[in-house]
This record gives structure tokens, sequence and C-alpha cells, in this order.
């Protein structure tokens, strides 16, 4: 599973925060979460690639990461990952024909992209079950050139799912059905596994940010201010009658995407759900969860091997970069 030899950077870039993973000896050994300057990243695009760079040099420089090789976390609302059945064909077959598959969820011509794929357990008889993704190539070289120039080397850059399925595979959670919780400012996305198979991602028409919104019309302060108010649970906000209809709105949301799954798999309960993004901090919105659907609502512990106690909770905020390291 490792494909990455020795020291190696997971990095993943949000719409708040940047995180790294430093991966060394087959272990992840340390953590690290910065907040990204205001109106860096919007909805998933880089708006200054130079002042990422600049940043990313810094915090290598101030964390003394040693490792050079990077495997980056692609945002999710720039490429395109899916899982599919097609017939038996030869590699070959499979390269030409991957781009069509794509057809419905791109614009532009195919050279533009790059395209991936991976089989999801053994071949069967007559058909191929495959987890494939296409990302934009200029968007590849943007992120290689800007992170060239901060002192690491792009060695591969993987979607959300396959970050999850990293976890999935090196926990050894692979013997039943779970969901992963991305509770992120921009976008609250579930992941749906069956073990270290990814099925389906359904993604919510709002973030966390919502609760930036109702903070400041409550308090008639600039979302700005609101976001600070947040993050420090000021005047005990979190639990402001606002923020209570946001939980329980998204509580619903996710308890309507438990029961599709359990639908839509013929019946299969999931175990349990693990949390991961800023939202793990949020106690209240934890409960409203629990309460709803009736399941362990956790964090990302279960999927860390050998990872010091001292940092689940930091690895919880950055999943996908963890999972990323461990390509």
């Amino acid at each position: 599973m490792n494909g990455l030899q020795g020291k190696c950077a997971g990095i993943e870039i949000g719409n708040k925060d940047l995180h790294i993973a430093v991966r060394e000896g087959g272990n992840v050994t340390r953590v690290i979460t910065q907040a990204l300057p205001e109106g860096l990243v919007r909805d998933g695009q880089v708006l200054s690639y130079e002042a990422l760079s600049d940043l990313l040099k810094t915090v290598r420089r101030r964390e003394k990461i040693k490792a050079k090789d990077a495997a980056l976390v692609l945002p999710a609302s720039l490429c395109y990952c899916r899982r599919f059945t097609t017939a038996v064909m030869t590699e070959e077959q499979l390269k030409f024909n991957l781009p069509y598959e794509f057809r419905d969820y791109i614009t532009g011509d195919k050279e533009d992209f790059y395209f991936d794929y991976a089989l999801v357990g053994a071949p069967g008889a007559d058909s191929l079950d495959l987890m494939a993704a296409a990302a934009p190539k200029q968007l590849v070289w943007d992120y290689a050139a800007a992170l060239r120039r901060a002192g690491f080397r792009l060695k591969t850059a993987v979607p959300d799912e396959l970050a999850f399925i990293n976890l999935a595979r090196a926990g050894g959670d692979t013997a039943h059905s779970h969901c992963v919780l991305d509770l992120g400012h921009s976008a609250i996305r579930l992941y749906m596994m069956d073990g270290d198979k990814f099925e389906n991602v359904r993604a919510l028409d709002y973030g966390l940010s919502a609760l930036d919104n109702a903070i400041a019309e409550h308090y008639n302060v600039d979302v700005h201010i609101a976001a600070a108010y947040r993050e420090q649970d000021f005047d005990n906000c979190l639990t402001l009658p606002e923020c209570r209809d946001i939980y329980q709105a998204v509580a619903v949301e996710v308890l309507k995407a438990v029961n599709f799954q359990r639908f839509n798999s013929g019946g299969a309960e999931l175990q349990h759900i693990h949390c991961c993004g800023g939202g793990v901090r949020n106690g209240a919105l934890l409960g409203a969860l629990h309460a709803a659907l009736n399941l362990p609502v956790l964090d990302m512990s279960e999927f860390w091997p050998a990872l010091p106690a001292e940092l689940a909770g930091d690895a919880s905020l950055a999943a996908a970069a963890v999972g990323a390291a461990m390509q």
C-alpha cells in the first residue's frame, strides 16, 4: 500500500486550513495544521499559487519537515471520482475507454485531464469493478509547481476517497460497512464504504460556515468576527438555538443518507460513523448526530495504526492528509 518509500508528507489544502501529515518508517509521526490566509482558497480553488508556495515553505522550515516527497489530496470540488462496473478488457482498452466514463461529469477536451483507475477486489469472470478518477492537468501542474518552490516533490495526487480507503486498509477496518463524515467548513460530505471499498459520496448543500452566518446574524457582527466567536465558543454561542437548528438539519440529512445506503445495499447496516474535519471539535453537533442516528459517532482513531495517542485529535482534523501520507 505504501507506494511512496521512506519519508513522505501527505498534504491537504482546504478552504480554511492547510494540513500536513508526515510519515516516517511506515508510520505517521506528525500532524500539522496551519490556518490559511483569508481569501487564499475559495471553493477549493487556490487563488494565488505563489502565496501558497510561500506558506508551504514557511511551514516546512518552521516545523523542520525533512520529507521531500509529497502526496497531495486533490480538492473534492475540482476532481472527479466514481466507482463503476465494466466488461473485462485489457489495460490498453481500459485507458482508452476511461475518459468516456466521465463524459457526463467533465467539460472540455479529455486531453486536458489525467485519468487513473484501480481494481476493487479480484476481477470477475466477465466484469471489472473499478474505482476511477479524473483531474485537470493544469490543476496538477499548478500544485506541482507550488510544492516544488516550497521544497517538496509532488509524487502522487489522490482524491479524498482513496485517502480514506488507505486509512481503512492501514487500520484493518475492512470487514464491515461504515461511513466517513467530513464535517468541513465549506462542505459536509458523507463517504459510504463497505470495508475498504468505496460505495458512494453524498455532499450536503452547505458546510459548517452556516454556523458563522447564524452567529453573525445573532450578534450583528461581520462573518469573520463570527468565525472567531465560533472557534472560541464565545458566550457559549455554539449552543444558540440558531446553531442547534443547523445541527439538527445536518443530522437529518445524514440520517437520510444512511437510510438510503441501507436501502441501496439490500439492508446492510452501517456499524459506525467516523467524523473528521473541523466539526469534530463541536460537541453539540456530535451529540445531535448521535441522538438522530442511534449509531456510534466516533473520531478517526480506529483507522490510525501505530499513531501516537497525542496525535489522535489533530489527525481527525487532517484525516485525508494522513490517508494520503499512507499512499
